[in-house]
């Protein structure tokens, strides 16, 4: 396979779903969004409940919520009541496995285990 095609179908459904995908964007690259996405994983919550939670006063906690709701990541599931809906968990789970995976972040993590195994192997060694 000829490396200039190896991301074709990726770029064709990104491409395909562009809008949808910015605005999905959007709402995930929002400190306050995550952290209600985060809130509401827990269990359903109250208009109330989060603007405690999240410290946002009603105005900015309701643009907030409308973000989610019209990247469909939250539902308003009774008055006042909001919920998470599949496509927010799964995009939550999307973002916790990339992270996870990502290659800097094990490249980080055994780094760390190497630098770790150094010390202990001079602290062992000087210690006695």
């Amino acid at each position: 396979m000829n490396s200039e095609n190896q991301y074709d179908d990726l770029i064709d459904c990104i491409e395909e779903s562009f809008k949808e995908i910015v605005t999905i964007a959007k709402s995930l690259g929002n400190e306050k969004r995550l952290k209600i996405l985060i809130f509401l994983l827990k269990r359903t919550h109250s208009f109330g409940a989060l603007m405690n939670k999240i410290k946002l006063k009603k105005t900015a906690l309701s643009n907030h919520l409308s973000h989610l709701i019209n990247a469909k990541l939250i539902e308003k599931v009774d008055f006042g009541v909001y919920s998470i809906t599949g496509d927010g968990i799964g995009f939550m789970e999307a973002i916790e496995r990339a992270y996870h995976q990502s290659p800097s972040r094990e490249k980080k993590r055994f780094e760390a285990l190497q630098t770790r195994a150094i010390s202990n192997s001079f602290l062992n060694r000087y210690s006695r």
